[in-house]
């Protein structure tokens, strides 16, 4: 405390954090990790569109986008555990590395004039197994990289980086299509390397060594069976009832846009326009994403998560039918726009939630649960959606599409209008035990270490 002017006491100012900008690591990630998302969106993306409109098979469509998801329900639980255990510095070097020649591949063979089916499923899934390791290390990186206090601004520009790069490169990656079907996966070829040369200057702590030696079988000691670790993690989700509730229900609406977004790319195709009207569609909603993430960190500090969940799953009901009835293709764009600045409010709340609340040392096995359990169903979308569009058509699968979202929004207000839901929240409000120290940025080339003090 300290004397106020009339001879009183007002509280001590808490110290003013730099801006984020100011944290050279974080810089670095940022950047790299930028350039590593616009290289996976722009061959992500391609291969659908290689495989519609060089064998217009849906079937074969939704194959190739199982294999780039599958890795989300096959290697997240052991990624988790393995990047708890690993550098995690070097485990996004490794990835950017191997995603650059599996993607290489498939611009050699194209501009050699091979097309397999099956290799575009392998390079598809080799690539997303990749991404899932690199995604739970970045994410679990931020937090040594900047304060805690910051972690909601942090996760709210990694979403807004996301979302804009989206709007870059899903019109980039058609139109490059359009002039030829390799060129959109040598472009990302050269930006995996561009990232690569990024996160090589990256010097982020690695805070997870210091972490286990405190613990049983900690430095010389027998680390535990992988089987135990993954158990960890899905222990520590399952006892948080509204936690782990709200990631299922997370989970149904991932599969419904993944649905939606294989429905749209048909929709175009039926209708004689050309691939790059796709990417526009996507654009209109990464346009709309990057406005949500930009809110995001916002939403995350004022609106418990019980309340994003209602919110934002009745304003997904409400706009889902429009898919049904407008196909021109702006309306299709202001759909995505609206239902992508949802998307993205809600991911940023949701992640700063989760990392603010699990402790750093399992980070990593945590992310792993939130991510199978969230985005493991959309595997399941991208193949079950490409035989039900052979089967049923485009109209029927987007009604049924409205139909499950329309009762996953009843459900959310049910579960999360409940007492046992707000108290949990409350619960979680409290941050986890931080580092003994964070660090704060005074100028580019100096860094200070602030030491708390309890009591």
């Amino acid at each position: 405390m300290r004397k106020a002017a009339d001879g009183g006491t007002k509280p001590r100012r808490r110290h003013a954090l730099p801006g984020l900008n100011s944290y050279r690591d974080f810089r670095l990630l940022w950047t790299g990790s930028a350039l590593s998302v616009m290289a996976e969106r722009c061959s992500g993306m391609a291969f659908t569109l290689l495989i519609l409109w060089h064998t217009g098979s849906k079937s074969s469509a939704g194959l190739v986008g199982f294999a780039a998801l599958l890795p989300a329900l096959l290697v997240q639980l052991p990624a988790g555990v393995l990047v708890d255990r690993w550098n995690r510095r070097g485990v996004m070097l490794v990835c950017v590395v191997g995603r650059m020649v599996a993607v290489a591949t498939v611009a050699v063979a194209l501009a050699g004039d091979r097309l397999y089916v099956w290799h575009i499923a392998a390079v598809a899934f080799v690539q997303g197994a990749l991404t899932v390791f690199y995604q739970l290390a970045e994410r679990a990186t931020v937090r040594g990289v900047v304060p805690a206090r910051q972690l909601s601004a942090a996760m709210a520009t990694n979403e807004a980086r996301s979302r804009a790069v989206n709007f870059v490169g899903h019109p980039a990656s058609g139109m490059l299509f359009g002039i030829s079907a390799w060129m959109p996966f040598m472009s990302s070829v050269g930006m995996y390397l561009l990232s690569l040369i990024t996160l090589v200057r990256l010097r982020a702590k690695d805070d997870t060594k210091a972490e286990k030696g405190k613990g049983k079988g900690g430095k010389g000691g027998k680390k535990r069976p992988m089987t135990a670790e993954i158990r960890a993690g899905l222990d520590w989700v399952w006892k948080r009832a509204y936690f782990r509730t709200a990631l299922l229900i997370m989970a149904g609406s991932n599969l419904i846009f993944q649905a939606l977004i294989l429905s749209v790319a048909v929709v175009v195709r039926d209708s004689g326009r050309p691939a790059g009207t796709v990417g526009l569609i996507m654009a209109a909603g990464s346009v709309g994403g990057l406005l949500g993430a930009i809110t995001g960190g916002a939403l995350s500090k004022r609106l418990p998560m019980r309340h994003t969940m209602i919110v934002s799953h009745v304003a997904w009901a409400l706009v889902l039918p429009g898919t049904v009835v407008f196909h021109h293709p702006a309306a299709l764009g202001s759909l995505f726009f609206i239902t992508s600045h949802i998307g993205a409010a809600v991911t940023v709340a949701g992640m700063s939630h989760q990392v603010r609340i699990t402790p750093n040392n399992m980070q990593g096995r945590v992310g792993s649960v939130v991510m199978l359990l969230v985005s493991g169903a959309s595997s399941l979308g991208a193949l079950g959606t490409g035989f039900l569009l052979d089967a049923y058509g485009t109209r029927q699968v987007l009604i049924g599409a409205s139909v499950v979202m329309a009762v996953l929004a009843a459900v959310a207000t049910l579960v999360f209008t409940r007492r046992g839901a707000a108290l949990e929240d409350e619960n979680n409000m409290a941050p986890p035990p931080e580092r003994e120290s964070e660090p704060v940025v005074v100028s580019s080339r100096t860094t200070l270490t602030l030491r708390r003090i309890d009591g």
